[in-house]
């Protein structure tokens, strides 16, 4: 059966990022997709980090030809408009992304739970043993219109949060819950996981890393709040339903771990798998912000329970900025050592020729050893991306990152099978063409964000103790 169905998303917070890069991504993949609703607890967003005022929700919503609403629960509740939702972004306050991500996974639950109800209703009906037009038919399978979920980094900034979120999305696998770790989803990284699960390196032992940004003018202004306070939710959001009393307690911290190393460390859990350098002990020392406190610099030692030796800092202090003229990027570099060879990934997420996916094998006495090879480049791979140094993907043009290609997949293919089991349903003397989706396929960064979460809060609570402190 052939499809035309576009995909509805949603989107929750409306700030300098949602209407700078997740708003103008969406419309670029019209006729497709299509901008349902848009979301803030505040009719006139607000951001330091923008050069010129937001649009006021009123104003997005002519520009956009959408409804917006004060609070998640207030969409979902409009039947005009929650029940026809295939995706949600969600672009808040980190402190808000716990109980924003549970009202749509429990949403989501909520679907199924009626698409089971309808189908066992229609046990009754046609079945296997049916003959259509000469033919046999399997009982028809009821597709719920499946409700998946595009979130910024960091996934919360609570570690009991973070393992409650994860276990709901779990629970709910016909979602993909993508975190928008944008390096995570680069064609180089697949290389990388590929160099790695298929052993090339061997047992890992070593994982060092450092990400360093000119973001200064970012943590050391007071007028920045939500970048470097331990209180980080947004003003107004206290009267609003988006931030619950238990998500306003204050963090052990905010700045440039929360904010910035949630990328690479994704990046090296998307990378290494699901079982490796699973965090138990973290030791970490951290400077801060003359004006704001924030944490701008910081180092740290990363005990695993699988005995992988992980050290990783970084920094606000490089000289410049990714938004100025000419801008300036990040400065990373990983390297992942194992007994058979090394991975190593670096160089200025600005500038694309500073660096490559670089593999060295171990081969004592052998012509290979030590020399260096470039997967990117070769074989199919080559044939597939460009080689070069991309990380982090800021592009405001066009379609929007890969990881936002995913998220969107995920609601085209399911926006599809739900209108076909719909067609199915109001027509059942035409034979079902409609599959069990496989759910093994879609994305769930939730482990992901889970390590992320359990190494920075430990970060920040090792470097007020003084001392290593136990993973939670």
């Amino acid at each position: 059966m052939t499809t035309t169905a576009q995909s509805r998303v949603a989107v929750i917070g409306c700030g300098w990022w949602a209407q700078g890069w997740h708003l103008p991504h969406l419309a670029e993949n019209a006729p497709h997709v299509v901008i349902a609703a848009i979301v803030d607890p505040s009719p006139l967003p607000i951001s330091t980090l923008s050069s010129s005022p937001l649009l006021s929700l009123v104003e997005l919503s002519k520009k956009y030809a959408c409804p917006y609403y004060s609070s998640v629960e207030e969409m979902l509740t409009d039947s005009a408009v929650g029940p026809t939702l295939d995706g949600a972004i969600v672009a808040t306050s980190h402190a808000s992304h716990f109980q924003v991500g549970m009202a749509l996974l429990k949403e989501g639950i909520n679907r199924r739970s009626i698409a089971e109800a309808v189908e066992k209703k229609q046990q009754g009906g046609i079945d296997s043993d049916t003959a259509v037009a000469g033919k046999k038919r399997s009982r028809p399978q009821i597709f719920h219109r499946a409700l998946h979920i595009l979130m910024e980094k960091p996934m919360t900034c609570s570690v009991d949060e973070a393992l409650v979120l994860r276990a709901r999305s779990v629970a709910y696998p016909e979602g993909a819950f993508i975190i928008n770790h944008t390096a995570s989803y680069r064609p180089q990284t697949y290389v990388a996981k590929e160099v790695i699960s298929s052993g090339q390196l061997g047992k890992i032992r070593h994982i060092t890393a450092t990400m360093n940004g000119g973001l200064m003018w970012l943590f050391d202004d007071k007028k920045n709040e939500s970048w470097t306070s331990k209180t980080p939710w947004q003003k107004g959001e206290e009267e609003s339903a988006t931030v619950s009393e238990d998500t306003k307690t204050p963090m052990n911290g905010n700045g440039y771990a929360w904010g910035q190393m949630a990328h690479i460390l994704a990046w090296i859990y998307a990378v290494v798998g699901d079982n490796v350098a699973v965090p138990k002990k973290v030791f970490c020392t951290m400077t801060h912000a003359p004006n704001t406190g924030a944490d701008i610099s910081l180092a740290a030692v990363i005990t695993c329970s699988d005995g992988i030796t992980f050290s990783i800092s970084g920094t606000a202090l490089l000289p410049g900025s990714q938004y100025a003229d000419p801008p300036i990027g990040k400065r990373i570099n990983v390297e992942i050592f194992g007994m058979n060879g090394c991975l190593l990934w670096g160089g200025d997420d600005r500038i694309p020729q500073t660096g490559k996916l670089e593999l060295r094998r171990s081969a004592p006495g052998e012509k290979e050893d030590g020399q260096s090879e470039f997967p990117c480049s070769q074989g199919e791979a080559a044939n597939k991306m460009k080689d070069g140094f991309y990380f982090e993907d800021g592009n405001q043009d066009g379609k929007g990152p890969d990881s936002m290609k995913v998220f969107l997949d995920a609601c085209k293919s399911s926006a599809a099978k739900y209108d076909q089991s719909v067609a199915f349903l109001e027509n059942k003397s035409a034979e079902s063409n409609v599959t069990l989706e496989d759910q093994s396929g879609l994305a769930n960064d939730s482990l992901i964000g889970v390590r992320t979460v359990q190494i920075i809060d430990a970060m920040y609570k090792s470097s007020i103790s003084g001392n290593a402190v136990d993973v939670q």
